[in-house]
């Protein structure tokens, strides 16, 4: 009897922890981004000025959550070498588009033809 109710209960722990997971990275993509997005975001942000800029991050702000769904949400940055000039790229957001798109890249204008 006492194993019975051991399995049931893990059983309904795993269950739960997998549903809300599940739930987070699809259809609470919303809410996940705004709890983990802004500092997933800004660490990509971070790797990709290191690695690729060779250079090492003054100040930064990006946005928690993608709005234009699209993977990638806005950041804003300045270098130690540079700190009075703002930069701008988008990097990979939290949640199942973030596991696909890593890293950062150039923001690019948007022109409506």
């Amino acid at each position: 009897m006492n194993k019975t109710k051991l399995f049931l209960i893990l059983f309904c722990v795993g269950f739960l922890a997998v549903a809300s997971s599940a739930f987070l990275v699809t259809a609470g993509r919303t809410i996940g981004q705004s709890i983990f997005g802004r500092s997933f975001a800004e660490n990509q942000l971070r790797d990709y000025v290191a690695t690729v800029l060779k250079q090492d991050v003054n100040g930064l702000r990006c946005q928690a959550v993608d709005t234009n769904k699209n993977g990638y949400v806005s950041c804003d940055y300045t270098t130690v070498s540079q700190p009075n000039t703002p930069r701008s790229a988008e990097c990979a957001a939290w949640g199942l588009d973030g596991f696909f798109n890593r890293g950062c890249k150039t923001r690019t204008p948007n022109f409506n033809l």
